[in-house]
């Protein structure tokens, strides 16, 4: 393993549901932004994961590809993330545990604390025994949000992990984890993050972002955006 510090993207979305680069897209900006891992996490569809991994193989080299999915349950949003492709995954956060365990899945808590998304919220106290690590930095929110995620991981001893959550081409890397070195494939960063071995950061987007950011979500809001591909 190489003593050298690795940045990964491991919240992200493509036009597999609703952000604005295709999986392709996305794998070429991440080489281009020096990102050694990448996680596609689409709304409830590994589609976006899968194309990006096929997009690896074209493009050679980094980033490596970590199977996701923005997984919507009866509490609210968990990253899940995968060695490999996943499916049949059940929407009960209870049973999504088991799941992720028969198939070597980490599930994290997606911005637990953020109000005005689908968040867990502070129902996550009470079901830590269900999540591997808490996002306590999600760059897409209000930063103050981040602040009780970070207590809450701090206090229970879980891992945190951070994430730009990019919808938009500026995002993507704004906020990587930070892993310990050159991972040797998609089992070893799920292993460094349940053994809390990554690092997160705290990047906030700039203003020509945000501008990007309001832009899209109007886009979107008024149909002048593509769907999903």
């Amino acid at each position: 393993m190489s003593s050298r510090a690795i940045l990964g993207e491991i919240h992200c979305h493509s036009t597999a549901s609703d952000g604005q680069l295709p999986p392709l897209d996305l794998v070429r900006l991440a080489k281009r932004k020096g990102l050694g891992v990448l996680a596609v996490t689409d709304h409830n569809t590994w589609r976006g994961s899968i194309l990006a991994d096929r997009a690896r193989r074209l493009v050679g080299g980094r980033p490596l590809v970590v199977f996701g999915n923005e997984v919507r349950t009866e509490y609210g949003d968990v990253l899940v993330l995968c060695p490999e492709p996943g499916s049949g995954e059940p929407r009960g956060l209870r049973e999504l545990r088991e799941w992720a365990d028969e198939n070597g899945c980490v599930l994290v808590a997606a911005h637990p604390f953020h109000v005005g998304r689908s968040s867990v919220g502070p129902r996550v106290r009470e079901l830590l025994d269900v999540f591997d690590a808490i996002e306590v930095w999600n760059a897409r929110g209000i930063p103050l949000l981040n602040l009780p995620a970070m207590r809450l991981a701090e206090k229970a001893g879980k891992p945190g992990t951070s994430g730009s959550d990019a919808h938009t081409p500026r995002e993507l890397g704004v906020a990587p984890i930070v892993l310990p070195g050159e991972p040797r494939g998609p089992g070893e960063v799920l292993e460094w993050i349940r053994r809390g071995m990554v690092r997160p950061t705290l990047g906030l987007p700039g203003p020509l972002t945000v501008a990007g950011i309001v832009a899209w979500s109007l886009a979107r809001r008024l149909g002048h955006a593509p769907g999903r591909g």
